[in-house]
């Protein structure tokens, strides 16, 4: 059962009578990632990391954490995804969290100071994860079953600390390439991977631009420069979950494709289990497509 159990476990706290909105609280944990390592009980290892972030103006804290994702505990990824929202019926804070495997874990919050004790159910076990405070960068972490005050069986005691992450919150927004022929290599783009053509904000000559993904894009510019070798390690990189239908499409429209090494019509199984593949586009730039998950 202990390897089992999903390890989530968000820093929510609702401070009863204090005229506080029910999340503020996890204020002093937003913009940091959370780290903690250890030992179960059975010997197997703990190792996980978790962030958080507000959505839905505050209304909600979203968390994501990494930890291993197969049973030899020989790959580590994103594992969880989880939500927490004030239920105002119980006037508490209730915790979903969604695993990778499709597992969905629930249940709630309690605080007692400082400290914050999640309860749920595992089995026909009631399981409690319990986060002691040490200071705002840290906490002694218990998992097991507490009843009344007391630890009757402990699965796993360890630390979680915090690191800051960066101030400003950068998120990717454009990547811009010189070209040439900005018609033939802006039609690649549109007709190879599909993404959606946008106006430029001036409606300039001598510009494309393409939506890639959210709020992402790709900005072609015309220019005459001076030539250069493009080398691979010099690269835009794509993520995509189907790989083989992607290869399907380059194959279709005569797009040779490469692994790392330049193997012809190869893949390349980086060590973390990713595939990759590399294309250039007409001008020449290179272009990584793995399968990497975000």
């Amino acid at each position: 059962m202990i390897k089992k159990i999903v390890l989530f476990l968000a820093l929510g706290v609702f401070l009863q009578g204090q005229g506080q909105e029910p999340l503020s609280v996890f204020e002093n944990l937003i913009g940091k990632t959370w780290f903690a390592e250890g030992d179960w009980g059975n010997g197997t290892k703990f190792k996980q990391e978790i962030t958080f972030q507000y959505d839905l103006e505050g209304a909600l804290i979203i968390s994501k954490s990494k930890g291993f994702t197969n049973q030899k505990q020989t790959t580590y990824g994103d594992r969880n995804h989880g939500i927490r929202k004030f239920d105002k019926e119980s006037n508490t804070i209730r915790f979903w969290e969604f695993d990778i495997f499709g597992g969905t874990t629930e249940g709630t919050v309690k605080t007692k100071g400082k400290d914050i004790i999640y309860t749920y159910s595992y089995g026909e076990s009631v399981v409690t994860d319990y986060w002691e405070f040490v200071d705002e960068n840290s906490y002694n972490f218990t998992v097991g079953n507490f009843e009344n005050g007391e630890w009757k069986q402990v699965y796993l005691k360890t630390q979680f600390v915090s690191k800051k992450q960066s101030q400003f919150n950068f998120t990717f927004d454009h990547q811009s390439l010189v070209v040439t022929n900005l018609m033939k290599t802006g039609d690649f783009y549109r007709e190879v991977f599909g993404f959606e053509e946008i106006p430029h904000p001036e409606n300039k000559p001598g510009f494309r631009w393409f939506n890639m993904y959210g709020n992402s894009q790709l900005h072609l510019i015309k220019k005459d420069f001076a030539e250069f070798e493009k080398n691979k390690s010099m690269h835009l990189c794509l993520a995509v979950s189907d790989l083989e239908s992607l290869i399907e499409r380059l194959v279709s429209k005569n797009i040779d494709f490469y692994d790392w090494p330049g193997n012809k019509g190869s893949v390349t199984d980086r060590a973390d289990g990713v595939k990759q593949i590399y294309i250039q586009d007409p001008e020449g730039y290179w272009i990584e497509i793995n399968t990497a998950k975000h």
